[in-house]
């Protein structure tokens, strides 16, 4: 049988208030806190990342046969004529030329598809022209194929201190939603980048006319898990609601901001400001 004082003293330790933390022991734990939280950050940030990989290969591959069917046929044509007993230097020629220019380009897919794999951080200055080409070659596929006019107007010469390969996922982020929107119904995508007088800033706007956002939805659009894609197309990736959140994060670690702009049944603009590298500044300046 227990003895009674042992039962009233459990009882008492048990209503004993917490031990007070002292502020070194309160601010140990709050940078362990932080800590945890920014290897969680860059974590998903990372699932983010390659969850577009995945997007963008499921577009890639189809592009990525159309690229491999000439280099076999033209291949097969110089053999051909190579092995014949009147070579045709000129068809060989050819034949080797469209070969190779397919093969480059697709190489050249790889390259930018492992770079962005890769996820390698290095600021610097970055040609905007440079990272819209690059995300097009990305992307692989003709949106004209999808029924989608492109348009780029790009001012010259203009170049943003940052990571190209995170600056490369939001512009890649915002262009897979804006095809994604415009699906089976056509339209068309416009990608804008200038200067804002004044303002030691750029505006890099990519603008579709997809089917809108309600403007009740338009404060949650940046939200994490927030998303408008409630069923995934055929062939398409359901939204995680991660995509655009992650944009935001990216932006603002470059000192930039990003913000919407919607109306249903005429599309959708995202604007993304960042500051101007000084050499865009002197260059303009020049100017």
């Amino acid at each position: 049988m227990s003895d009674p004082k042992d039962h009233s003293n459990s009882n008492s330790n048990a209503h004993l208030p917490p031990a007070v933390l002292s502020e070194d022991d309160l601010a140990a734990r709050l940078v362990d806190a932080q800590r945890q939280l920014d290897f969680l950050r860059e974590q998903v940030m990372e699932s983010q990342r390659l969850a577009t990989i995945g997007t963008i290969a499921a577009v890639i591959a189809h592009e990525f046969n159309n690229l491999l069917t000439p280099i076999v046929s033209y291949s097969q044509f110089a053999l051909q004529s190579a092995e014949s007993d009147n070579p045709d230097l000129e068809l060989i020629k050819k034949a080797l030329g469209k070969a190779f220019q397919s093969s480059s380009k697709a190489g050249k897919i790889c390259a930018s598809m492992l770079s962005l794999a890769r996820g390698e951080v290095s600021f610097g200055d970055v040609s905007i022209q440079k990272l819209i080409d690059e995300v097009l070659l990305v992307l692989a596929r003709d949106p004209q194929k999808d029924g989608i006019a492109l348009r780029v107007q790009v001012q010259p010469d203009l170049l943003v201190f940052g990571d190209a390969v995170q600056l490369e996922q939001v512009m890649l982020n915002l262009m897979i939603n804006a095809r994604q929107a415009m699906l089976g119904k056509g339209g068309s995508l416009t990608v804008k980048a200038a200067t804002v007088d004044g303002s030691g800033e750029l505006r890099i706007q990519v603008i579709d006319t997809g089917p809108g956002i309600p403007e009740k939805l338009l404060p949650k659009i940046f939200q994490p898990f927030f998303t408008t894609k409630g069923t995934a197309k055929k062939g398409e990736a359901k939204g995680t609601g991660l995509g655009l959140a992650i944009c935001k994060e990216i932006i603002e670690h470059h000192k930039g901001r990003i913000e919407v702009e919607s109306t249903v049944g005429k599309g959708t603009t995202f604007n993304i400001y960042l500051p101007a590298s000084q050499t865009t500044s002197s260059s303009s300046a020049a100017a």
